[in-house]
């Protein structure tokens, strides 16, 4: 007979996926994000933002004043803001990604900021111990 304990508790973890892969190429980009249910409004921002190629400083550069005005009623930000959204409980989701593949989302927009580097634009930063 087996008695269950209080402390007797499963955790599941999600898989992880592996890193999306670097393509300079946005076209590349922009059809991974297609597979993988992106808002195609949200795709289209992609040559706008990496007009001069994909890189980490143009994803994070300052939004100019018409992006702004255009995109984020006005507030000037980071260019990644352009690619997230929120909903009412003030939590951020990407739009690259299916409506509700990241549940719960993320509290801060910083902490989305990685999940594109690594899932959309390859740019994961990769030890080369880890992969021993």
């Amino acid at each position: 007979m087996v008695i269950p304990h209080m402390y007797d508790n499963l955790v599941y973890r999600k898989t992880r996926r592996p890193p999306a892969a670097y393509s300079p190429d946005i076209r590349t980009v922009a059809e991974g994000c297609r597979a993988d249910g992106g808002e195609e409004r949200t795709i289209a921002l992609l040559p706008t933002i990496f007009s001069s190629g994909i890189s980490d400083k143009a994803l994070t550069r300052k939004m100019t004043r018409e992006e702004a005005r255009k995109h984020h009623g006005g507030a000037s930000t980071q260019v990644y803001r352009m690619l997230l959204r929120m909903d009412e409980r003030g939590r951020f989701h990407c739009r690259l990604c299916a409506v509700d593949a990241n549940e719960n989302g993320w509290k801060n927009a910083r902490d989305a900021l990685r999940h594109l580097r690594r899932d959309h634009f390859g740019l994961a930063n990769v030890c080369p111990r880890w992969l021993v």
